[in-house]
Order: structure tokens, then sequence, then C-alpha cells
């Protein structure tokens, strides 16, 4: 007995309207927020990258020389900007980027954090601005900028400092790109 396209049809329709609820119900992806994708600096050329270090609540971030396509990047390489929290979240262990930057040095570590609270009420070390103009990422606590030190090892930590000169005028290690 052949079958007939509308219960086919209304059995798709039924499953494509599911698959968009599923998408947008809260606690999963959202349709409007962006894939997590490699954060280069402009300076040189270096990956952010996590560190990867799980046997702490807080392991140190670092640059890397990351070669490949960014889409086939680890995901210790992978990161999510999300503007209304203002945090940036590691894809491979699901940290965020926090400052360690305090009043007593010029340049601090960047780390990571298993921070799992609420995230609008994360604390403000783990708060970031992105300015897309200027390339810099401020951390909103202390008023940081996100540096890279790349030198040619491969691997070199990732750092906070108080720059205070005009953000048109930054250094290229303070410069950032983060895909939106």
């Amino acid at each position: 007995m052949p079958v007939h396209p509308l219960p086919l049809a209304r059995r798709s329709a039924i499953l494509v309207a599911a698959a968009t609820l599923a998408a947008l119900a809260p606690g999963t992806a959202r349709a409007d927020s962006p894939a997590p994708a490699p954060i280069k600096n402009e300076g040189a050329g270096w990956y952010l990258d996590s560190g990867g270090d799980t046997s702490s609540a807080k392991a140190p971030s670092y640059t890397t020389k990351y070669t490949g396509e960014p889409a086939s990047a680890p995901g210790n390489l992978k990161w999510s900007y999300d503007a209304s929290t203002k945090l940036i979240k590691n894809e491979a262990n699901g940290w965020y980027l926090g400052s360690g930057g305090d009043s007593s040095s010029d340049k601090a570590p960047a780390y990571t954090t298993k921070y799992t609270g609420d995230p609008a009420s994360a604390p403000p070390q783990l708060k970031w601005s992105y300015d897309a103009s200027t390339k810099l990422v401020k951390n909103e606590g202390n008023g940081w900028y996100l540096g890279s030190s790349g030198d040619d090892y491969g691997k070199a930590p990732a750092y906070t400092t108080k720059y205070t000169g005009s953000p048109a005028s930054a250094p290229a290690p303070l410069k950032w790109s983060i895909s939106s």
C-alpha cells in the first residue's frame, strides 16, 4: 500500500519544529550566539590557549603558535565571548578567562577558572569588554588589558597589564581579534 505524502510532510514539520524549540530552549545553544572560535593576537599572530590544566580550579592561560585552519583548531584554542555577560569561555573545559592583576605590579598572569555560578553574577575579574575598533580586551574588574608575550618558543604566558595610553595607540601585543 503506498504511503500518502501528507503524513510524511506533517511528521517532517513536527520534527523541524521540535528541533527548533530544542535549540532555543534555555540552557542550550542559542541561534544568535557565535560558534566558539580562536582568539588571535594581532602582534604575534598567536592564539589564546586555555592551558589545559584541569587539576586545579585556576590555571594559567597562554598564547600559542597554532598554524592550522581556525575552524579545525583544538578546543583549548576555541573561545566564545558573550557581550551580554562579558564572559570569555573556553570550549575545551568550559572554564572562563580571568585577570589576576592587582595594584602591586604592572603585569599579571591571565588565567582560566572553573566558575560555575550564574553568568550574570560572575565576579568582575572574569568580565571583559571587547572593542572591535581598537581590538582591545579590557578586564572590568581592574581595567587591565589582555596581552600576549609571544616569542619563538611556540608557547608563552598570556597576561593582563595596566596600559594607560590611548586605546588607538596601544601596542600590538595588546590587540586581539575576537569573532562576533
